[in-house]
């Protein structure tokens, strides 16, 4: 049953309508896994990021600065199991035409550029660059692991299920952001970064059905997307919500960690 915060959070939700969201997961959503993401790090970079958490959840879910589509349609461009996606923005723009990249997003190759530029604001020990560029990293990782923004499917258009994408990525983490429960990963070195980056899409991409079913499910017997709506998606959707979750928290952490052995290790601030 649905405490009082939760019903009152819904309706506060239901008063927002359509207003635009600053970014996949809501701010409370990006909270959580950048927290995860800053624990999963190693003794001296953990306490570096520890200290710039703030920053970086601020950053990260400011919409003045990401205010382009935060999807990456990856079924517009390749069949599944999409193998052959470019790794280099020249070459799939090559391969696919500006024109079917302009629709279908471009997120991979935006965490990519942002990856390349947080290495080289270590080698520059530029940090006010490093915490812009780690804000990027950890805010388009983030968005990928929102399956219904890796397909074309994901706003249910096609099976009459309009507005998908903001009900699972937006309102029901804001709904229920108090109860959900994220592991804490362990940071890993990435060999091939970019080849990492383009794969996100792909492990995301095999739960949009799962989510559809559940949207579907949640949707019979009630009237509308009401509190019995939201108490039922959140019912069938919270083991893989967290795993989403925890999953955007290890590849922030990740692409934070091989930035850094990257750039050799420079020494980082202290307070």
């Amino acid at each position: 049953m649905a405490n009082r915060w939760t019903v009152l959070t819904i309706a506060s939700i239901f008063l927002m309508g359509g207003a635009e969201r600053a970014s996949a997961w809501s701010e409370e959503g990006v909270r959580l896994f950048i927290e995860k993401a800053i624990d999963a790090l190693d003794n001296e970079i953990e306490d570096f990021y520890e200290e710039r958490e703030l920053t970086l959840i601020e950053t990260a879910t400011d919409p003045s600065i990401f205010s382009q589509r935060m999807i990456f349609e990856i079924d517009r461009l390749e069949p599944f199991p999409f193998l052959d996606v470019p790794t280099d923005r020249t070459r799939a723009t090559r391969k696919y035409g500006a024109e079917a990249l302009e629709e279908a997003g471009d997120v991979p190759w935006r965490l990519i550029d942002s990856y390349r530029a947080l290495v080289a604001a270590f080698e520059a020990s530029d940090f006010e660059k490093v915490d812009m560029h780690s804000a990027e990293v950890a805010h388009y990782v983030g968005a990928m692991y929102v399956p219904v923004n890796v397909s074309k499917d994901g706003d249910g258009e096609p099976t009459a299920q309009h507005g998908l994408r903001e009900r699972f990525d937006s309102r029901l983490m804001e709904v229920y952001a108090r109860e959900v429960d994220i592991d804490t990963p362990t940071a890993i070195y990435l060999d091939r970064p970019e080849d990492y980056a383009i794969s996100i899409p792909r492990r995301s991409y095999v739960w949009v059905d799962n989510i559809l079913y559940f949207d579907y499910l949640s949707r019979l017997g009630v009237k509308s997307y009401d509190r019995y709506y939201y108490e039922g998606m959140w019912l069938k959707a919270e083991p893989l919500l967290e795993q989403l979750l925890t999953s955007a928290a290890l590849d922030t952490a990740s692409f934070w960690y091989t930035a850094w052995v990257t750039a050799k290790r420079p020494a980082l601030p202290k307070k």
